[in-house]
């Protein structure tokens, strides 16, 4: 049992290591686990953690704590606006930060990387919530400019 457990653990911290410097993402049920490159978009659920390829950084999506947008189903005077919640790490550094799908901060900057949401999907409905989780965030990040 120990040496399954170490195994999973080896095998969780070097999954992201190889020689091409992306991730290895072995796709399965229950697989948490994003890899992508930088200036390159992703998508993320909530809970998921992208690992970004030749860095040390990694962007967890925590929390939705606003979805005011527009239902797909109704005509709205504005397109209203999804919160999402981020948590980034690089080593043993770690800070959160919101991003918008409408209004700002777009995009939030930590550790020298600046990470965009570019999409919250699905579109909502009037006549039913969306389950957490059923969202898909598409994000990009980059190296963040002085």
């Amino acid at each position: 049992m120990r040496v399954a457990l170490l195994a999973a653990s080896l095998l969780t911290t070097l999954g992201c290591s190889s020689a091409t410097g992306l991730a290895r993402c072995a796709p399965g049920e229950g697989n948490a686990v994003v890899c992508a490159r930088l200036d390159e978009e992703f998508d993320l659920r909530l809970n998921e953690t992208a690992y970004i390829a030749n860095t040390p950084l990694s962007i967890q999506a925590v929390a939705v704590p606003e979805d005011s947008r527009c239902p797909t189903d109704v005509v709205c005077a504005w397109a209203g606006n999804a919160r999402v919640s981020l948590t980034l790490r690089e080593g043993a550094n770690t800070d959160g930060g919101d991003v918008n799908s409408t209004l700002q901060p777009r995009a939030v900057s930590r550790f020298g990387y600046s990470v965009e949401l570019v999409d919250v999907r699905p579109g909502r409905l009037s006549t039913e919530p969306l389950p957490p989780g059923a969202y898909v965030f598409r994000l990009v990040a980059r190296r963040a400019t002085s």
